[in-house]
């Protein structure tokens, strides 16, 4: 995939990332990977953790559209990491629409960005694994809740929901889950929206080995789960954060026009797109969706995407 800076951190977003989510992601890709290399040896991981979630807290709240089209969109080199920064977005708009007190958002923000700091490897490998998993690596998986939790606390880190979060990231409302196969009375409420947001990203970006499931398709999946294997209040937050067709998304519309979503719009089912072709607009249109288009994203392609939120890339 393309490329991909990493340098040393910098303790908040800069300035000109601020409202920028196509600069301020892969700042943040790289920030992560940084801590996380180096998390037993920083004297400073929780304040420089908790930086980083602060200002992708505002990032999300913001810029919201931009920021669901630029995780889309963006090509990234290090699954493991962005993965983990696509998931604590979506934590913090959930958190704000569910108007979580603040200090518990900040915590499950933090819990996103370090629930598979003990698999980080294992993590990167397994997205580009074809093969069944080893007894060893299944091992490892089960168990990474927990030794992620404890290499938090080696560190001083003693928040209760960041940790009971991370604990609990794995557990499923039908007692299938790890590492304590908890059933749905005895899962919290923080871990299982961490749980459900850690599903849904996952479905969404593609791994070396699997294409992404088109958003349609993974939030009607979420829905049929909904008040079994997912709370309902949420299910139904998230699909109003996502919608069918995300910002940053390809569709075909019923006038037989390719289009790219660039804001959700007053119904799930027409967002606002720009055509592309002869025929392409200039501002945004509620245009009713026939179905979900595939389309490859190049790096030249992506200061031209950029600009349809007023966003621009690094050349």
């Amino acid at each position: 995939m393309a490329r991909s800076h990493y340098h040393d951190p910098q303790p908040a977003c800069p300035e000109q990332h601020e409202h920028n989510p196509f600069l301020a992601l892969p700042w943040a890709y790289a920030q992560l990977q940084w801590l996380t290399t180096r998390l037993l040896d920083n004297d400073a991981t929780e304040q420089q953790v908790r930086a980083l979630a602060t200002s992708l807290r505002l990032l999300a709240s913001h810029a919201p559209d931009a920021t669901l089209a630029a995780g889309l969109l963006l090509p990234y080199s290090h699954y493991t990491h962005a993965h983990a920064v696509h998931v604590a977005l979506l934590v913090a708009r959930l958190a704000e629409r569910l108007a979580l007190p603040d200090a518990t958002a900040q915590s499950l923000v933090c819990a996103a960005l370090t629930m598979n700091i003990a698999m980080v490897h294992l993590q990167q490998q397994l997205s580009h694994q074809e093969e069944v998993l080893s007894t060893l690596q299944a091992k490892q998986l089960h168990l990474h809740p927990l030794t992620s939790s404890a290499m938090l606390r080696e560190v001083g880190i003693d928040d209760e929901i960041w940790h009971l979060a991370i604990l609990e990231h794995h557990e499923q409302w039908n007692g299938k889950g790890y590492p304590f196969g908890f059933s749905r009375s005895k899962i919290s409420a923080v871990a299982h929206m961490l749980h459900v947001a850690d599903m849904v990203m996952a479905r969404l970006h593609p791994r070396h080995y699997r294409h992404p499931q088109l958003p349609k398709s993974a939030m009607v999946q979420l829905f049929q789960q909904r008040d079994t294997l997912a709370d309902a209040k949420l299910v139904d937050c998230l699909i109003k954060e996502v919608g069918l067709y995300p910002p940053g998304s390809f569709v075909k519309l019923e006038q037989g026009d390719t289009a790219i979503v660039v804001q959700h719009g007053d119904d799930i089912t027409t967002p606002l797109t720009i055509r592309f072709g002869r025929d392409a607009s200039s501002v945004p249109e509620a245009n009713r969706i026939a179905s979900p288009a595939q389309m490859t994203v190049e790096a030249r392609h992506l200061p031209a995407l950029a600009k349809l939120w007023k966003c621009r890339v690094d050349s």
